[in-house]
């Protein structure tokens, strides 16, 4: 039952999905945690932040495009946070905001599946980066391909992992990382195991 004690956590989005709220709230209803999930559009991000410190919203997710535009908004940055220079997951503890990033966790939980000795990383956004910060501390070697190179994609070979919002064609072992598709849906829900961790060790 929701009442004045429930905690309210969120995620802030220009496209915002359900995954966040359906892992969530599953999540809370079988511990028997008085909390509630829900998903936003925000095309502000700035304005977003001073409305999870008004609402007290406990924690929050970012995705593209305020991954990394979002640390210029929060207090505090975790290592692996600052490393990789960008955040999905922020705790407010009282108005004082904290940066984490569990996307390189569901990353690696999941590529550590596959046998890649090297990878293509179609674009260099925040998500990108955690897909290199996962590369660098496995020692993977990893080419970075971005809109100047974008012509090679289609002809590309062996395993190609797309950090971008966009439909992508290639010859080579395609990880699609997209929150909407079926690679992207497994990655997602093992960052986001590592982010209720977070969550409720606040």
């Amino acid at each position: 039952m929701l009442n004045k004690d429930t905690k309210i956590y969120a995620s802030f989005s220009l496209n915002p999905g359900n995954n966040g709220c359906l892992f969530f709230n599953d999540k809370f209803q079988k511990n028997n945690i008085n909390a509630i999930y829900k998903s936003f559009y925000s095309d502000n991000i700035q304005k977003s932040i001073e409305a999870v410190k008004i609402l007290d919203i406990k924690g929050f997710a970012v995705s593209m495009p305020y991954k990394i535009k979002v640390l210029d908004y929060v207090d505090q940055i975790d290592y692996h946070a600052q490393m990789i220079g960008s955040s999905n997951t922020i705790t407010n503890n009282g108005g004082y905001l904290t940066a984490y990033n569990t996307d390189w966790i569901g990353v690696k939980n999941y590529l550590s599946t596959f046998d890649i000795k090297e990878i293509f990383i179609l674009g260099n956004g925040g998500f990108s980066k955690a897909v290199q910060y996962y590369c660098k501390s496995s020692e993977i070697p990893y080419n970075i391909i971005t809109r100047e190179d974008w012509d090679k994609v289609e002809n590309l070979t062996g395993y190609v992992f797309n950090a971008t919002p966009v439909d992508i064609k290639t010859k080579g072992i395609l990880i699609d990382g997209r929150p909407n598709t079926t690679q992207g849906k497994v990655i997602s829900r093992l960052q986001a195991e590592e982010q209720y961790k977070i969550y409720m060790n606040e």
